[in-house]
């Protein structure tokens, strides 16, 4: 059987990155450092997780052999870890090795770091699916991972001057802080013991100018690093949620909207501790140095003794933060998980209540908690160590330096006064090297912290529309577009290490044509529609407003000029008109009655106490499902666009407001992408085109395509079946 190995630790961020998570280690162990960001996208990492076929072709492109088996634990046993094997059919570990006289497997767990399970535990996890590396001929070591004191320098970068004062000052403050143990030698040899109180005055009245010298000094560098503080985190928030909102929908599918939103505290928190503890610590490691110069000039045997009790205090500390690392990852990462369940669970909690899910969602957000409080317990364990080995050396320290410092006075070889100075400087070396041995764990925080926030910023954002302006064939400036679309050629898939979902889509719209797009679940209706409205970007092919590529197109004329209404209704906490402008003052209030009245609103929206002033609720709980929806219609169409995409915008509208709103959406003119399954809402479009699977099976219009008796003619006979609800209430009135 083959010697176990030690992998490095890689820890997912998303649950989806398992198997990429489980590659990263696979190559670090062969020497090839590859952030996991690079690897989710080789792997092919969607909404769905990833293949073992895709981690296989991510492994070759970086020049290992690999191969997929399906084979039995015992034969598995046989094989030369590190392999990566299939785990309860919803999970990629690492494994590392054997050890049947200890009943252990040994392996490495995305989800939770390093940990071993019993040989019974492993067959029943055990899916058969096993993943073997080795190294090919053109596999080449090498490669860098993010740098945490490269993700500090360029959050520092822009605060040079703030930064550069803190550290004069720190220079600065080494002056009285030498001085004192000067003073005291003076005090205690020619003060004290030799008798020379004419020497007290002028001591007492230098001490009291260092002592305020000191105290001016460091209030003028607290003062600094508070304002870069402020400075920081204002410029670390500012950038991660510009960020945020640059990313395409495809980020936000694969995590909990609560753990992207809990990341952005971390920004504060990062700001803290780089111009706070790190800024401080660093500032002292440059005291020490002068400290010990001076400890030198006193004596060198001495100087030497604590140097070496500060190096083996130093050495323990790291040993033992290195055995943190893993555990504080896993701590950040289930802590930010359990509070983005909990605020998914507070967002729904109108289903949750319906459906009687309360203890479900408890359940789901006390597993997390569980996991997170685990491992903060091992934590606190280490950091017993943490507290208890710096105070244990630097007590041993003082013990020695007593020892040896006072059989060197009774020889002659030091004053008493020189004595006490030289503990005095050794209290002021040894605290640098406890904050630096303290820095050390709130270090491994940093950078769990960094790789969090990270993850976000280097996820490639969506192009930006240009900012020019563009005009027509006349010279005049365009604000809103006419209405055309056309897709060409597009082509779209979840991964792209599978085939795509669509392949060279091609339709076009005419200004003002009313276009539905049915299909049964999965036909790929809505991800179209999303395509068109800029969420998801085409893997190649173009989207055409006007003849004009999207990406050549302002992004205010976007705005002016394209409306997406869905069945997720956002409405926030604030009054009715803010909600149906979002902040926008320049909208009269006769756009907002024309918007409501088109969207069958008005007659509600009349009889609010306060009209468009009315209070609404987070999530507009204090309306029905039926006027939240022409709420969120009529959000819509009060910048009157051009270009409206309806993707089950109507479901919870009765048949009589539905048909009042088609109504008067036609009167507008504007260009329609109707997106149905209730199919009773586009048998008035100009053009029906049918999906299945991503491919277009049949077009035109209702007449046409009912005549055809194909796909859509299925559809409509499925959509006018009665449910069982309603066969029930027919048998009930046949029998009265």
């Amino acid at each position: 059987m083959p010697a176990r190995v030690r992998t490095p630790a890689v820890l997912q961020i998303e649950a989806v990155e398992c198997g990429a998570a489980s590659l990263a280690m696979v190559l670090r162990y062969f020497g090839r450092n590859v952030p996991l960001a690079a690897l989710r996208r080789q792997c092919g990492v969607s909404r769905d997780g990833s293949k073992a076929s895709n981690i296989v072709k991510a492994a070759r492109h970086y020049g290992l052999n690999a191969k997929g088996y399906s084979k039995p634990v015992a034969q598995v046993q046989q094989l030369q870890p590190p392999f990566i094997i299939y785990w309860n059919f919803n999970h990629f570990v690492t494994c590392e090795g054997f050890d049947p006289k200890k009943d252990r497997v040994y392996i490495n767990d995305p989800a939770v770091g390093h940990r071993a399970v019993t040989f019974a535990e492993f067959d029943r996890a055990y899916t058969g699916v096993v993943l073997v590396f080795e190294k090919g001929p053109e596999f080449q070591p090498g490669g860098r991972l993010p740098s945490p004191f490269l993700g500090i320098s360029e959050r520092l970068a822009g605060s040079s001057k703030a930064l550069a004062f803190c550290v004069l000052a720190g220079f600065l403050l080494v002056l009285p802080g030498l001085a004192m143990p000067a003073f005291n030698q003076v005090f205690i040899d020619s003060i004290v013991l030799e008798g020379r109180r004419d020497w007290l005055r002028p001591l007492v009245l230098a001490m009291s100018c260092a002592v305020l010298a000191q105290g001016i000094l460091h209030y003028l560098q607290m003062r600094y690093l508070r304002r870069l503080k402020i400075k920081l985190s204002i410029q670390l928030s500012s950038k991660y949620l510009w960020h945020l909102l640059q990313l395409p929908a495809s980020f936000y599918a694969q995590r909990y909207a609560g753990e992207i939103a809990n990341r952005s505290t971390l920004n504060d928190k990062l700001a803290g501790l780089l111009s706070g503890q790190l800024a401080q610590t660093a500032i002292d490691v440059v005291m020490m140095v002068f400290y010990g110069a001076l400890m030198l000039w006193y004596d060198v045997g001495l100087t030497l003794m604590a140097v070496a009790f500060a190096g083996l205090n130093a050495l323990l500390l790291t040993t033992i933060s290195k055995q943190r690392e893993e555990t504080n990852m896993r701590v950040l990462q289930e802590y930010g998980k359990a509070q983005g369940v909990a605020m998914a669970g507070l967002q729904s909690i109108e289903t949750l209540k319906a459906s009687g899910l309360e203890s479900g969602m408890f359940a789901q957000w006390a597993g997390y908690y569980a996991k997170a409080t685990n491992a903060r317990q091992e934590l606190e364990f280490s950091n017993r160590w943490l507290n208890v080995v710096p105070a244990l050396l630097t007590g041993l320290t003082t013990l020695s330096l007593l020892t040896f410092g006072g059989l060197r006075v009774i020889n002659g070889e030091l004053t008493i006064g020189m004595l006490i100075a030289m503990q005095s400087l050794m209290g002021s070396f040894l605290a640098p090297i406890n904050a630096m041995v303290n820095l050390g764990g709130v270090f491994q925080e940093l950078r769990g912290d960094l790789d969090r926030v990270d993850d976000v910023l280097m996820n490639e954002t969506v192009p930006t529309p240009l900012n020019e302006e563009i005009v027509d064939e006349h010279g005049v400036r365009i604000t809103r577009l006419d209405g055309y679309v056309e897709l060409r050629d597009l082509t779209y898939g979840y991964s792209p290490l599978d085939p795509p979902l669509f392949d060279s889509i091609n339709i076009r719209i005419a200004p003002g044509q009313r276009v539905a797009l049915v299909g049964g679940s999965g036909s790929g209706k809505s991800t179209l529609g999303k395509l068109i409205s800029g969420e998801y970007l085409p893997w190649s092919g173009e989207v055409l407003f006007d003849d004009r590529p999207r990406n050549t197109i302002p992004a205010d004329v976007m705005r002016n000029s394209l409306a997406v209404v869905d069945q997720d209704i956002n409405l926030f906490e604030g009054n009715l008109r803010e909600n149906l402008t979002l902040w926008d003052t320049t909208v009269r209030d006769q756009v907002l009655v024309d918007a409501c009245r088109d969207a069958v609103a008005w007659p509600f929206v009349s009889t609010l106490v306060g009209g468009f002033d009315a209070v609404l609720s987070e999530g507009g709980v204090n309306l029905s499902g039926g006027q939240r929806q022409r709420l969120e219609i009529a959000r819509a169409l009060v910048h009157n666009p051009a270009i409206l995409i309806f993707d089950e915008a109507t479901s919870a509208l009765d048949a009589e407001s539905e048909a009042l709103v088609m109504a008067n959406l036609r009167t507008r003119g504007c260009t329609a992408v109707m997106i149905a399954h209730r199919l009773s809402t586009v048998m008035d479009c100009d053009e029906i085109i049918v999906l299945e699977r991503g491919r277009i099976v049949e077009r035109g219009t209702h007449e046409d395509l009912w005549q055809a008796d194909g796909a859509y003619a299925r559809l409509m006979r499925a959509d006018q079946e009665p449910t069982l609800e309603e066969q029930a209430e027919e048998e009930a009135e046949a029998d009265a």
